[in-house]
């Protein structure tokens, strides 16, 4: 079993095995975060609205990772491409323009 993921560990598999199959569909992946074993990425260019997303992140971002790493004991979660400071900042405002 894997104690804790480390971003050393996780971001060679990416650039090395995943990131060249999704630049060759237009897109690419980043790494977001690590909570202990949950790596939490955003799929960036074509990839990041392409329908099959969720299926490319289990099949081959998931695998990829599970294999290089040996062991079964790896999460994914795909995050959204709106950033934190946006959410925020426009949750502010619709607080503001309720209170109108």
């Amino acid at each position: 079993m894997v104690e804790t993921l480390l971003a050393e560990e996780i971001e060679p598999i990416l650039r090395d095995k995943v990131s060249p199959l999704l630049r060759s569909h237009g897109g690419d992946l980043q790494l977001v975060k690590i909570d202990d074993r949950t790596i939490h990425v955003r799929f960036t260019g074509a990839c990041r609205f392409c329908p099959a997303a969720n299926e490319t992140l289990e099949k081959v971002v998931q695998a990829a990772l599970r294999e290089h790493l040996e062991t079964e004991d790896v999460y994914l979660c795909l995050e959204s491409g709106v950033s934190e400071d946006l959410l925020n900042e426009a949750k502010r405002i619709l607080r503001k323009n309720s209170k109108l």
